[in-house]
Protein backbone atom coordinates (compact mmCIF):
# COMPACT_ATOMS: atom_id res chain seq x y z
CA UNK A 1 0.00 0.00 0.00
CA UNK A 2 1.20 3.51 -0.82
CA UNK A 3 0.05 6.61 1.04
CA UNK A 4 0.77 9.35 -1.46
CA UNK A 5 0.75 13.16 -1.28
CA UNK A 6 0.93 13.37 2.51
CA UNK A 7 2.33 16.09 4.72
CA UNK A 8 4.96 14.95 7.25
CA UNK A 9 6.23 16.71 10.39
CA UNK A 10 9.96 16.21 10.94
CA UNK A 11 9.77 15.73 14.73
CA UNK A 12 7.45 12.76 14.17
CA UNK A 13 8.89 11.40 10.93
CA UNK A 14 12.54 10.71 11.58
CA UNK A 15 13.62 14.20 10.52
CA UNK A 16 11.74 14.15 7.20
CA UNK A 17 9.62 17.25 6.68
CA UNK A 18 7.57 17.61 3.53
CA UNK A 19 4.30 18.99 2.24
CA UNK A 20 4.07 16.30 -0.45
CA UNK A 21 5.63 13.01 0.63
CA UNK A 22 4.72 9.34 0.56
CA UNK A 23 4.81 6.20 2.70
CA UNK A 24 4.95 2.59 1.59
CA UNK A 25 3.38 -0.01 3.89
CA UNK A 26 3.94 -3.78 3.72
CA UNK A 27 3.02 -6.58 6.12
CA UNK A 28 1.80 -4.19 8.78
CA UNK A 29 4.94 -2.04 8.82
CA UNK A 30 6.29 1.12 7.26
CA UNK A 31 8.89 0.07 4.71
CA UNK A 32 9.71 3.41 3.13
CA UNK A 33 9.29 7.10 3.99
CA UNK A 34 9.74 9.44 1.02
CA UNK A 35 10.15 13.19 1.02
CA UNK A 36 8.58 13.40 -2.43
CA UNK A 37 5.31 11.96 -3.66
CA UNK A 38 5.56 8.94 -5.93
CA UNK A 39 4.74 9.57 -9.62
CA UNK A 40 1.75 7.70 -11.04
CA UNK A 41 3.89 5.40 -13.19
CA UNK A 42 5.79 4.22 -10.10
CA UNK A 43 2.63 3.03 -8.35
CA UNK A 44 1.50 0.38 -10.80
CA UNK A 45 0.24 -2.79 -9.20
CA UNK A 46 -0.20 -1.50 -5.66
CA UNK A 47 -3.04 0.06 -3.73
CA UNK A 48 -2.62 3.84 -3.57
CA UNK A 49 -4.39 6.21 -1.20
CA UNK A 50 -4.22 9.89 -2.12
CA UNK A 51 -3.80 11.83 1.12
CA UNK A 52 -4.45 15.13 -0.68
CA UNK A 53 -1.75 17.01 1.22
CA UNK A 54 -3.24 16.26 4.64
CA UNK A 55 -0.98 15.61 7.63
CA UNK A 56 0.04 12.07 8.49
CA UNK A 57 0.80 11.37 12.15
CA UNK A 58 1.73 8.28 14.14
CA UNK A 59 -1.28 6.61 15.76
CA UNK A 60 -2.24 8.30 19.02
CA UNK A 61 -1.75 6.62 22.40
CA UNK A 62 -3.84 7.13 25.53
CA UNK A 63 -1.63 5.97 28.37
CA UNK A 64 -4.22 6.27 31.13
CA UNK A 65 -7.71 5.08 30.38
CA UNK A 66 -10.19 2.49 31.60
CA UNK A 67 -11.69 0.67 28.62
CA UNK A 68 -14.84 -0.01 30.60
CA UNK A 69 -15.41 3.64 31.38
CA UNK A 70 -16.25 4.45 34.97
CA UNK A 71 -19.35 6.30 33.76
CA UNK A 72 -20.51 3.15 31.92
CA UNK A 73 -19.69 0.68 34.68
CA UNK A 74 -22.32 -0.73 37.00
CA UNK A 75 -22.06 -3.40 39.66
CA UNK A 76 -24.72 -5.37 37.76
CA UNK A 77 -22.13 -6.08 35.06
CA UNK A 78 -20.21 -8.16 37.59
CA UNK A 79 -23.05 -10.69 37.43
CA UNK A 80 -22.42 -11.25 33.73
CA UNK A 81 -18.71 -11.49 32.83
CA UNK A 82 -19.50 -12.00 29.15
CA UNK A 83 -21.60 -8.86 29.04
CA UNK A 84 -18.75 -7.01 30.75
CA UNK A 85 -16.31 -8.36 28.17
CA UNK A 86 -18.49 -7.41 25.18
CA UNK A 87 -19.22 -3.92 26.49
CA UNK A 88 -15.53 -3.34 27.23
CA UNK A 89 -14.40 -4.60 23.81
CA UNK A 90 -16.95 -2.43 22.01
CA UNK A 91 -15.85 0.67 23.93
CA UNK A 92 -12.18 0.01 23.19
CA UNK A 93 -12.90 -0.50 19.49
CA UNK A 94 -14.53 2.93 19.27
CA UNK A 95 -11.25 4.55 20.34
CA UNK A 96 -9.93 3.83 16.85
CA UNK A 97 -12.41 6.35 15.45
CA UNK A 98 -10.65 9.04 17.46
CA UNK A 99 -7.20 8.01 16.25
CA UNK A 100 -6.11 6.15 19.38
CA UNK A 101 -4.42 2.98 18.16
CA UNK A 102 -2.79 2.11 21.51
CA UNK A 103 -4.43 2.21 24.94
CA UNK A 104 -2.84 1.63 28.33
CA UNK A 105 -5.66 0.44 30.55
CA UNK A 106 -5.16 1.40 34.19
CA UNK A 107 -7.60 -0.95 35.86
CA UNK A 108 -10.74 -2.96 35.14
CA UNK A 109 -13.00 -5.27 37.16
CA UNK A 110 -12.45 -9.00 36.63
CA UNK A 111 -9.24 -8.06 34.78
CA UNK A 112 -11.42 -7.75 31.67
CA UNK A 113 -8.84 -5.55 29.92
CA UNK A 114 -6.44 -8.53 29.87
CA UNK A 115 -8.96 -10.57 27.91
CA UNK A 116 -9.92 -7.76 25.54
CA UNK A 117 -6.19 -7.21 24.91
CA UNK A 118 -5.74 -10.87 24.01
CA UNK A 119 -8.83 -10.98 21.80
CA UNK A 120 -7.54 -8.03 19.78
CA UNK A 121 -3.96 -9.34 19.63
CA UNK A 122 -5.15 -12.80 18.48
CA UNK A 123 -7.25 -11.30 15.70
CA UNK A 124 -10.58 -12.47 17.10
CA UNK A 125 -11.82 -8.91 16.65
CA UNK A 126 -10.29 -5.64 15.50
CA UNK A 127 -9.30 -3.15 18.15
CA UNK A 128 -6.46 -0.95 19.36
CA UNK A 129 -3.32 -2.35 20.93
CA UNK A 130 -3.90 -2.64 24.69
CA UNK A 131 -1.40 -2.61 27.53
CA UNK A 132 -3.22 -3.80 30.64
CA UNK A 133 -2.71 -3.61 34.41
CA UNK A 134 -5.58 -5.94 35.28
CA UNK A 135 -6.88 -4.93 38.72
CA UNK A 136 -5.60 -1.90 40.64
CA UNK A 137 -3.57 -2.57 43.79
CA UNK A 138 -4.65 -0.52 46.80
CA UNK A 139 -4.57 -0.52 50.58
CA UNK A 140 -8.04 -0.57 52.15
CA UNK A 141 -9.50 2.83 51.32
CA UNK A 142 -13.15 2.82 50.21
CA UNK A 143 -16.36 1.19 51.34
CA UNK A 144 -17.52 -2.05 49.74
CA UNK A 145 -20.69 -0.46 48.37
CA UNK A 146 -18.62 1.91 46.21
CA UNK A 147 -19.64 1.48 42.56
CA UNK A 148 -16.16 0.43 41.36
CA UNK A 149 -15.04 -1.52 44.41
CA UNK A 150 -14.43 -4.62 42.25
CA UNK A 151 -11.86 -2.79 40.16
CA UNK A 152 -9.34 -3.10 43.00
CA UNK A 153 -7.17 -5.78 44.55
CA UNK A 154 -6.95 -4.85 48.24
CA UNK A 155 -3.69 -5.37 50.13
CA UNK A 156 -2.51 -3.99 53.48
CA UNK A 157 1.12 -4.32 54.50
CA UNK A 158 4.26 -5.02 52.49
CA UNK A 159 3.84 -8.80 52.35
CA UNK A 160 0.22 -8.55 51.22
CA UNK A 161 1.24 -6.00 48.58
CA UNK A 162 3.93 -8.34 47.24
CA UNK A 163 1.40 -11.15 47.01
CA UNK A 164 -1.14 -8.92 45.24
CA UNK A 165 1.47 -7.72 42.73
CA UNK A 166 2.54 -11.28 42.03
CA UNK A 167 -1.10 -12.26 41.51
CA UNK A 168 -1.72 -9.55 38.90
CA UNK A 169 1.44 -10.49 37.00
CA UNK A 170 0.53 -14.18 37.21
CA UNK A 171 -2.83 -13.26 35.66
CA UNK A 172 -0.93 -11.68 32.74
CA UNK A 173 -0.91 -7.99 33.66
CA UNK A 174 1.64 -6.06 31.62
CA UNK A 175 2.54 -3.76 34.53
CA UNK A 176 1.37 -2.91 38.06
CA UNK A 177 -1.05 -0.06 38.81
CA UNK A 178 -1.18 1.07 42.42
CA UNK A 179 -3.01 3.72 44.44
CA UNK A 180 -0.70 6.04 46.38
CA UNK A 181 -3.07 8.94 47.10
CA UNK A 182 -6.80 9.36 47.59
CA UNK A 183 -9.02 9.45 44.50
CA UNK A 184 -11.17 12.35 43.37
CA UNK A 185 -13.79 9.98 42.02
CA UNK A 186 -14.61 8.49 45.41
CA UNK A 187 -16.79 10.71 47.56
CA UNK A 188 -14.67 9.97 50.62
CA UNK A 189 -11.39 10.25 48.70
CA UNK A 190 -8.98 13.05 49.63
CA UNK A 191 -6.70 13.57 46.59
CA UNK A 192 -3.96 15.41 48.51
CA UNK A 193 -3.74 12.62 51.10
CA UNK A 194 -1.21 9.76 50.78
CA UNK A 195 -2.86 6.39 51.50
CA UNK A 196 0.07 3.98 51.31
CA UNK A 197 3.23 3.37 53.34
CA UNK A 198 6.72 3.55 51.90
CA UNK A 199 7.15 -0.17 52.65
CA UNK A 200 3.97 -1.10 50.76
CA UNK A 201 4.98 0.90 47.70
CA UNK A 202 8.55 -0.45 47.75
CA UNK A 203 7.14 -3.98 47.88
CA UNK A 204 5.16 -3.48 44.67
CA UNK A 205 8.14 -1.86 42.91
CA UNK A 206 10.39 -4.72 44.00
CA UNK A 207 8.10 -7.37 42.51
CA UNK A 208 7.65 -5.39 39.28
CA UNK A 209 11.42 -5.01 38.94
CA UNK A 210 11.94 -8.74 39.50
CA UNK A 211 9.51 -9.53 36.68
CA UNK A 212 10.97 -7.02 34.24
CA UNK A 213 8.12 -4.56 34.34
CA UNK A 214 7.19 -1.38 36.24
CA UNK A 215 4.75 0.37 38.56
CA UNK A 216 2.32 3.10 37.51
CA UNK A 217 1.09 5.03 40.55
CA UNK A 218 -2.08 7.03 41.02
CA UNK A 219 -0.80 10.10 42.91
CA UNK A 220 -2.42 13.53 43.18
CA UNK A 221 -0.83 15.10 46.27
CA UNK A 222 2.76 16.28 46.42
CA UNK A 223 3.62 13.98 49.34
CA UNK A 224 2.38 10.94 47.44
CA UNK A 225 4.22 12.02 44.29
CA UNK A 226 7.47 12.49 46.19
CA UNK A 227 7.10 9.00 47.65
CA UNK A 228 6.76 7.65 44.09
CA UNK A 229 9.87 9.53 42.98
CA UNK A 230 11.90 8.20 45.90
CA UNK A 231 10.72 4.60 45.65
CA UNK A 232 11.36 3.97 41.95
CA UNK A 233 7.90 4.28 40.40
CA UNK A 234 8.18 4.60 36.60
CA UNK A 235 5.00 6.54 35.76
CA UNK A 236 3.21 8.94 38.07
CA UNK A 237 -0.44 9.15 37.06
CA UNK A 238 -2.19 12.53 37.37
CA UNK A 239 0.65 14.26 39.35
CA UNK A 240 -1.89 17.02 39.96
CA UNK A 241 -0.28 18.91 42.85
CA UNK A 242 3.41 18.27 42.22
CA UNK A 243 5.60 20.75 44.12
CA UNK A 244 8.84 22.47 43.13
CA UNK A 245 11.10 20.37 45.38
CA UNK A 246 9.52 17.19 44.03
CA UNK A 247 10.08 18.43 40.48
CA UNK A 248 13.76 18.90 41.28
CA UNK A 249 13.98 15.41 42.76
CA UNK A 250 12.20 13.94 39.73
CA UNK A 251 14.69 15.56 37.35
CA UNK A 252 17.33 13.33 38.91
CA UNK A 253 15.52 10.17 37.86
CA UNK A 254 16.24 8.74 34.38
CA UNK A 255 13.21 6.53 33.74
CA UNK A 256 10.44 8.65 35.23
CA UNK A 257 7.36 10.01 33.47
CA UNK A 258 4.45 12.14 34.54
CA UNK A 259 1.10 11.14 33.04
CA UNK A 260 -1.30 14.03 33.72
CA UNK A 261 -4.95 13.42 32.89
CA UNK A 262 -6.22 16.95 32.48
CA UNK A 263 -9.40 15.98 30.64
CA UNK A 264 -10.52 13.98 33.67
CA UNK A 265 -10.86 17.26 35.56
CA UNK A 266 -13.45 18.49 33.06
CA UNK A 267 -17.00 17.96 34.33
CA UNK A 268 -20.19 19.09 32.63
CA UNK A 269 -22.79 19.73 35.37
CA UNK A 270 -25.63 19.20 32.88
CA UNK A 271 -24.46 15.62 32.30
CA UNK A 272 -23.51 14.78 35.88
CA UNK A 273 -25.81 12.40 37.79
CA UNK A 274 -27.16 13.78 41.04
CA UNK A 275 -25.17 11.30 43.15
CA UNK A 276 -21.95 12.47 41.45
CA UNK A 277 -22.51 16.24 41.67
CA UNK A 278 -19.82 16.44 44.35
CA UNK A 279 -17.33 16.02 41.50
CA UNK A 280 -18.13 19.35 39.85
CA UNK A 281 -16.60 21.62 42.51
CA UNK A 282 -13.95 19.06 43.49
CA UNK A 283 -12.55 18.74 39.98
CA UNK A 284 -12.67 22.48 39.27
CA UNK A 285 -10.63 23.07 42.45
CA UNK A 286 -8.11 20.44 41.35
CA UNK A 287 -7.84 21.84 37.82
CA UNK A 288 -7.29 25.41 39.03
CA UNK A 289 -4.41 24.38 41.30
CA UNK A 290 -2.89 21.92 38.84
CA UNK A 291 -2.34 24.62 36.23
CA UNK A 292 0.47 26.20 38.23
CA UNK A 293 1.93 22.88 39.41
CA UNK A 294 2.02 21.00 36.12
CA UNK A 295 3.07 24.07 34.12
CA UNK A 296 6.19 24.25 36.29
CA UNK A 297 6.85 20.54 35.74
CA UNK A 298 6.53 21.02 31.97
CA UNK A 299 8.77 24.08 31.91
CA UNK A 300 11.36 22.25 34.03
CA UNK A 301 11.65 19.59 31.34
CA UNK A 302 10.12 16.55 33.01
CA UNK A 303 8.98 13.92 30.54
CA UNK A 304 5.21 14.09 30.20
CA UNK A 305 2.89 11.64 28.48
CA UNK A 306 -0.62 12.26 27.16
CA UNK A 307 -3.63 10.52 28.70
CA UNK A 308 -7.29 11.23 29.32
CA UNK A 309 -8.57 8.99 32.14
CA UNK A 310 -11.73 9.13 30.03
CA UNK A 311 -13.42 7.04 27.38
CA UNK A 312 -15.47 7.35 24.20
CA UNK A 313 -18.90 8.87 24.53
CA UNK A 314 -17.67 11.40 27.09
CA UNK A 315 -17.17 15.07 26.21
CA UNK A 316 -13.47 14.58 26.92
CA UNK A 317 -13.10 12.46 23.78
CA UNK A 318 -15.80 14.10 21.67
CA UNK A 319 -14.30 17.59 22.10
CA UNK A 320 -10.59 16.78 22.31
CA UNK A 321 -10.44 18.25 25.82
CA UNK A 322 -7.01 16.79 26.62
CA UNK A 323 -5.41 18.53 23.63
CA UNK A 324 -7.38 21.73 24.32
CA UNK A 325 -6.45 21.98 27.99
CA UNK A 326 -2.77 21.28 27.39
CA UNK A 327 -2.60 24.09 24.88
CA UNK A 328 -4.97 26.70 26.27
CA UNK A 329 -4.57 26.24 30.05
CA UNK A 330 -1.07 24.80 30.45
CA UNK A 331 0.75 26.60 27.63
CA UNK A 332 2.29 23.49 26.10
CA UNK A 333 3.53 23.89 22.53
CA UNK A 334 1.67 22.18 19.70
CA UNK A 335 4.61 19.97 18.76
CA UNK A 336 5.20 18.96 22.39
CA UNK A 337 1.57 17.89 22.73
CA UNK A 338 1.84 15.80 19.56
CA UNK A 339 5.07 14.24 20.82
CA UNK A 340 3.44 13.46 24.17
CA UNK A 341 0.62 11.62 22.39
CA UNK A 342 2.99 9.58 20.25
CA UNK A 343 6.76 9.40 20.76
CA UNK A 344 6.85 10.00 24.53
CA UNK A 345 3.92 7.65 25.10
CA UNK A 346 5.74 4.97 23.11
CA UNK A 347 8.62 5.34 25.58
CA UNK A 348 6.19 5.03 28.48
CA UNK A 349 4.77 1.72 27.22
CA UNK A 350 8.30 0.54 26.36
CA UNK A 351 7.64 0.31 22.62
CA UNK A 352 9.72 3.25 21.39
CA UNK A 353 11.66 0.95 19.07
CA UNK A 354 8.58 0.18 16.97
CA UNK A 355 5.81 2.73 17.69
CA UNK A 356 5.31 6.46 18.08
CA UNK A 357 7.12 7.67 14.96
CA UNK A 358 6.80 7.45 11.20
CA UNK A 359 9.99 5.58 10.33
CA UNK A 360 10.94 2.63 8.16
CA UNK A 361 10.65 -0.59 10.13
CA UNK A 362 8.04 0.78 12.55
CA UNK A 363 4.53 -0.64 12.93
CA UNK A 364 2.17 1.17 10.55
CA UNK A 365 -0.17 2.71 13.12
CA UNK A 366 -1.06 6.02 11.48
CA UNK A 367 -3.71 8.72 11.35
CA UNK A 368 -4.47 11.30 8.67
CA UNK A 369 -5.78 14.67 9.84
CA UNK A 370 -7.20 17.56 7.85
CA UNK A 371 -4.98 20.49 8.76
CA UNK A 372 -1.63 21.29 10.32
CA UNK A 373 -1.79 20.32 14.01
CA UNK A 374 1.78 21.48 14.62
CA UNK A 375 0.54 24.98 13.77
CA UNK A 376 -3.03 24.71 15.04
CA UNK A 377 -3.68 22.06 17.71
CA UNK A 378 -7.45 22.47 17.35
CA UNK A 379 -7.11 20.09 14.39
CA UNK A 380 -6.88 17.38 17.09
CA UNK A 381 -10.22 18.32 18.66
CA UNK A 382 -12.08 16.20 16.12
CA UNK A 383 -11.83 12.73 14.64
CA UNK A 384 -9.13 12.08 12.03
CA UNK A 385 -10.02 11.45 8.40
CA UNK A 386 -8.29 8.07 8.25
CA UNK A 387 -6.87 5.60 10.76
CA UNK A 388 -4.48 2.74 10.02
CA UNK A 389 -3.79 -0.07 12.47
CA UNK A 390 -0.81 -2.27 11.64
CA UNK A 391 -1.09 -1.18 8.02
CA UNK A 392 -4.81 -1.86 7.67
CA UNK A 393 -7.22 1.00 7.19
CA UNK A 394 -9.79 0.83 10.02
CA UNK A 395 -11.44 4.23 9.51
Amino acid sequence: MLLNHCRLIKELSGGIETADGALRLENGKITEVMANAAPADACAGEEVIDCQGKTLLPGLMDTHTHIIGIVDYSSDLMKSPMKLFMKSAAAAQKCLDYGFTTLRDCGTPLRVSNFVRDAFADGLMTGPRIISSGCILSPTEIEEMDSIYEMYSWADGADAMKKAARKELAEHADYIKIMVSGSAFHKQGIPVQPIITAEELSAAVEIADMKGTYVAAHAHGDGAIRLCVDKGVRTIEHATFIGEETIEAALGRKALYLVPTLAAMYQNPAKTPLEMMFLVDKLKWMLDISIGCLTKAYEAGLKIGLATDSTVGMDQYEQGIEFKYRSELFGMSNIDILLQATKVNAEIVEMADCLGEIKAGYIADLILVDGNPDEDISVMYQKPDMVFLSGERVR
